[in-house]
């Protein structure tokens, strides 16, 4: 079960999508044979409904030539993981001593 909040996110991309399609001129029929799914799955993809399959949306973002936009779990927007990261770094940095091996 999503929480609400994920639920609003869902919709809101579900309408982002819509709009650009929308925007394209492309029918829900168009799209769904660019993506190479159903029509059903579009339309359930455009009101944000859950079951939707996560390839559905990547493949949308693609045919809109949205994908340059999808930075889902960049690691440079990581704010969290950046801070532990900082945290954990020493505070000298020392080089190594070079093993000499005598024969």
């Amino acid at each position: 079960m999503l929480s609400p909040d994920m639920q609003a996110r869902l919709r809101q991309i579900g309408k982002n999508l819509q709009i650009a399609r929308k925007r394209r001129k492309k029918t829900v029929q168009q799209a769904a044979e660019m993506m190479g799914t159903s029509l059903s799955s579009v339309r359930r993809m455009e009101v944000g409904d859950p079951s939707v399959k996560f390839e559905t949306y990547l493949a949308a973002l693609e045919v809109y030539q949205l994908d340059y936009t999808l930075r889902f779990a960049d690691p440079e927007d990581d704010r969290i993981g950046l801070a532990l990261e900082k945290q954990r770094l020493p505070q000298r940095v020392r080089t190594k001593k070079e093993k000499r091996l005598d024969f």
